[in-house]
């Protein structure tokens, strides 16, 4: 007669661990994209950092581009930025990438403006102050 016991427990061990690799895999994923959120909204350390202490200015979108990138079903786009210190420098072009909602891609127009912060030391580091 077979031991329907040991058959019983070999399949709950299986079940429990197949559930323990799900709940890990799905972890993982969901800090992957949790990481990749915040780092195209800029509200990641860097940018977060940078809105704190870096020098504030005014930029014009020259140019958009798409990365075909999606978070949350919202566009990452690259956007070239010109730059205008508001301490006597002259105006610079520097790119920075950004997740957009959708409600937002009015504000997200060639020739809009957009309050920024730079870093002095490295004035292509931009995070968008919106």
């Amino acid at each position: 007669m077979p031991d329907i016991g040991g058959m019983v427990g070999g399949t709950v061990g299986l079940t429990v661990g197949i559930i323990i690799v799900s709940f890990i895999f799905a972890g993982v994923i969901a800090f992957v994209v949790i990481r990749w959120s915040r780092k195209y909204s800029g509200k990641d350390a860097a940018s977060q950092e940078l809105l704190r202490t870096g020098i504030p200015a005014q930029a014009r979108i020259v140019q958009i581009t798409e990365t075909n990138m999606y978070i949350n079903e919202m566009p990452v786009l690259n956007l070239l930025l010109e730059v205008y210190p508001q301490n006597g420098q002259p105006p610079y072009q520097a790119w920075v990438q950004r997740r957009v909602p959708m409600y937002q891609m009015m504000q997200y127009q060639i020739g809009a403006s957009l309050p920024v912060r730079f870093n002095p030391a490295d004035p292509t580091k931009i995070a968008i102050a919106m």
